[in-house]
């Protein structure tokens, strides 16, 4: 069912025990959502309170992504018991080689659970088709109308829509078909 309700996936999963809103979260440390790390190995995941409340796109996507990290990465941030250990964390890894790789994983994680596979091909060619259908998009016009379209219905914001729609090899469908002024999309 769309869109994902992923503090329910999360909050379930055995190694989350909460999802926390913080006030000042962003302002203070520069950063929506972070992960903490308590005794026994369960982890929370920190989100930007104002993010959490009004945001709701990026918090989902901050919240998946932190998730990717449990997930994925959960021996690495094991050791960050406070949001100071965590920010931390963060920069070291940033200078460091791994980032890349670990954020990537990351951020591929929140994009697939957000945006999974299974149905976003079919939607984004009936959302093609009743764009072209309805004459509410016009051909020459660049994607970022078609990514926002696309991400209302996934409560995603456009540009993790955008490099999902790439990951699968859709934009490229999408364009073609536009150049060509196909009425339906072609997978």
């Amino acid at each position: 069912m769309l869109p994902v309700e992923i503090d329910l996936i999360v909050e379930r999963y055995e190694l989350v025990d909460n999802i926390v809103p913080i006030e000042l979260l962003e302002e203070k440390f520069k950063v929506a959502a972070v992960l903490t790390c308590k005794v026994g190995g369960r982890f929370d995941i920190l989100v930007d309170q104002d993010t959490f409340d009004y945001q709701r796109a990026r918090a989902s996507f901050s919240i998946a992504h932190e998730f990717g990290h449990i997930v994925l990465h959960s021996q690495v941030c094991s050791h960050c018991t406070s949001i100071e250990d965590s920010v931390a964390l963060m920069r070291r890894i940033r200078n460091a080689k791994a980032h890349d790789f670990i954020e990537r994983n990351a951020n591929y994680f929140a994009g697939a659970i957000l945006i999974p596979q299974r149905t976003i091909k079919e939607d984004t060619a009936k959302i093609y088709e009743w764009l072209i259908k309805d004459g509410n998009y016009d051909t020459k016009m660049d994607l970022k109308q078609f990514y926002a379209t696309l991400a209302r219905r996934y409560e995603v914001n456009p540009e993790p829509m955008r490099i999902r729609l790439e990951q699968l090899s859709l934009t490229k469908n999408i364009r073609r078909s536009l150049f060509y002024k196909y009425p339906y999309l072609e997978l």
